[in-house]
């Protein structure tokens, strides 16, 4: 627990102290947030001309930040303490319903500080991102119904449940599992759940299409949909599921040993749903948040009787095997986080030099939006989704191309020489026709921080 409060107080902090984030999406998040409080629109119509973006996630997280803004604070410092916050919330609900299962002093400590050894938690913590309070609601609402003994407690965890995917639309699946436990277990109580999910999802979805029109809806539904990948499913599972396994594993064997009552148990049901779901990173740009409900569920699961002074359910070597993963996973997490910072930090150096580069310029053309918003610019274009629309037959990239060649961007910073085989992270993220347009570019030259300036 100790361990989990320094790491999570340490990477906020230092990430607060640092003009970009180290995440792809957040710098997308920000140019939305930033573009929405200048032109006063979220959900932009796609046409032919720049900028080439769309938002495909709901407004929650956006109309809260927006608010915070209002304070006077920068769209990036309003994001991070919208999303810290969100962090807050979804410690105190693991917390609460953890104890409310009768987990209680040492074993309530190790459980909560077990996520710790979760990347996808941890690395969401300091950045502007959105999945904290998606995963913030849902446990709330699982939570609800789990101890709810009054159908209020029912209503008000439909409520959370929907606010959850009014945060990201993915999280209605983990909502339609936990309603599917409310109408097998607890049938009397079902309607009450019931209603104020569906009464909640009519009201927010009525208020999203009379503030921004049927083309939010576009974005979130139509414009969502990836390009299948199960190459990206395995490098997705050895990153996120591989390091887990001892934890899956010991987790599989208690609720098999228990299967009397593990079959009705919430969280059991919790993580069977999460699990199947995070099959669906089986598509191009997804990372490490669709596992972060599958590792919150483990959590849940594994805590009170991994840290059971008793021992009960585990033998000597199944618990040097847990101390072995804990251990190992906590180190991996923190390693990792120290290596973002230490990248993030040789950026920021870099970052005069590499905003001077682009000094004169409107809108800028490059992979890292974050970065570009970092040297006070906006960005043309948001590179993965926008390829994914053009894989689609959604977009056409030709008049970006010809505006490239005839010098409407006199300067693009690309994290990759373009004239060499691209990557697999650059093939998706990059339409064809746009990375040939690169590659035949007049004049391409390394930069600092492993960047190339790209110039017509």
């Amino acid at each position: 627990m100790a361990w989990f409060v320094s790491l999570s107080l340490v990477w906020c902090v230092l990430l607060l102290m640092l003009p970009i984030d180290p995440d792809y999406t957040s710098g997308e998040l920000l140019d939305h947030l930033e573009s929405w409080r200048t032109s006063g629109v979220l959900y932009r119509e796609l046409s032919p001309e720049a900028p080439y973006r769309v938002l495909n996630y709901p407004p929650l997280v956006f109309v809260l930040a927006r608010g915070l803004g209002l304070m006077g604070m920068s769209g990036l410092l309003a994001g991070r303490l919208i999303n810290v916050l969100g962090a807050l919330v979804l410690v105190g609900a693991i917390t609460w319903w953890s104890k409310s299962r009768g987990v209680n002093g040492a074993r309530l400590a190790g459980t909560v500080g077990l996520m710790a050894a979760s990347f996808p938690v941890l690395y969401g913590f300091g950045g502007f991102r959105l999945e904290l309070w998606a995963a913030a609601g849902t446990v709330v609402g699982f939570a609800l119904l789990d101890r709810g003994s009054s159908r209020r407690a029912m209503a008000l965890g439909g409520i959370a449940l929907a606010v959850a995917c009014f945060a990201k639309q993915t999280q209605v699946i983990p909502a339609l599992v936990a309603l599917a436990w409310v109408v097998s277990r607890r049938r009397s109580m079902a309607p009450a759940a019931l209603t104020t999910f569906a009464g909640s999802g009519i009201l927010g979805a009525g208020l999203i299409t009379q503030v921004w029109g049927l083309e939010a809806w576009v974005h979130m539904l139509t414009y969502t949909v990836g390009t299948f990948s199960p190459a990206n499913l395995g490098f997705q599972a050895m990153s996120y599921l591989a390091p887990w396994a001892i934890l899956f594993a010991f987790l599989a064997r208690t609720a098999y040993v228990e299967r009397r009552t593990s079959l009705s148990d919430i969280v059991f049901w919790y993580w069977c749903g999460a699990l199947l779901w995070s099959f669906s990173a089986a598509r191009l740009g997804a990372s490490h948040a669709y596992f972060l409900d599958l590792h919150l569920a483990t959590v849940m699961w594994v805590g009170p009787r991994l840290f059971d002074s008793s021992g009960a359910g585990r033998s000597r070597s199944w618990g040097w095997l847990l101390v072995l993963q804990v251990v190992g996973a906590n180190v991996g997490v923190g390693a990792a986080l120290a290596t973002n910072l230490v990248r993030l930090h040789a950026v920021q150096d870099d970052l005069p030099g590499l905003c001077a580069l682009l000094e004169g310029q409107g809108n800028v053309v490059a992979e890292d939006v974050g970065l570009v918003r970092a040297c006070g610019h906006a960005a043309v274009i948001h590179p993965f989704i926008m390829s994914s629309l053009a894989s689609r037959g959604l977009w056409d990239p030709t008049p970006m191309v010809e505006d490239l060649r005839d010098g409407a961007y006199p300067a693009v910073l690309l994290p990759f020489d373009p004239r060499e085989p691209p990557e697999r992270l650059q093939v998706a993220r990059w339409s064809p026709a746009l990375l040939a347009a690169f590659r035949s570019a007049p004049s391409v030259r390394p930069v600092a921080s492993g960047r190339w300036l790209v110039q017509w």
